[in-house]
């Protein structure tokens, strides 16, 4: 999904956050964590394309086609629950819920968006045990790339 499609859906989960906590801090970081955790394409670019910004291949958004690699750290259902898991208590109520929904919006919607990723692409342990490898990563199903190779 594209930057403006996580904005608009950040900018509802923030609105309902407010509406259920009263709380414009909370509300607010629900807003931004749903959209600055694109972030971490920086990363993948700046591997693929090195520190010169080149528009057309940053908005392109498909670093991993140069680079070989998919990286997008903050992509990741193992960070999400680790984040929900961390804050807790009653005064972080507030931001632990609507945060979590905004991110989990997010990987939601990124994995409907490219269907042609594997549904294991938002998981980091996935990615590293892949060595961040785009070419088995991106694979349609995780064993694709096995047969494959023994073919």
């Amino acid at each position: 999904m594209r930057t403006v499609g996580h904005i608009v859906t950040s900018a509802g989960i923030g609105l309902a956050s407010y509406a259920r906590y009263k709380s414009p801090p909370a509300a607010i970081a629900s807003f931004l964590a749903g959209w600055l955790i694109d972030l971490d394409h920086i990363v993948d670019y700046v591997r693929a394309h090195g520190w010169t910004l080149n528009w057309s291949k940053f908005n392109e958004a498909a670093h991993e086609k140069y680079s070989g690699k998919l990286y997008l750290p903050l992509h990741s259902f193992e960070l999400l629950a680790l984040f929900f898991m961390l804050f807790r208590g009653t005064r972080l109520h507030p931001y632990r819920i609507g945060i979590t929904v905004s991110i989990l919006a997010h990987l939601l919607l990124d994995q409907k968006c490219n269907p042609s990723r594997s549904r294991y692409t938002y998981f980091l342990a996935h990615r590293i045990r892949h060595r961040f490898d785009a070419r088995m990563i991106l694979k349609d199903h995780p064993l694709h790339s096995a047969k494959n190779e023994a073919q």
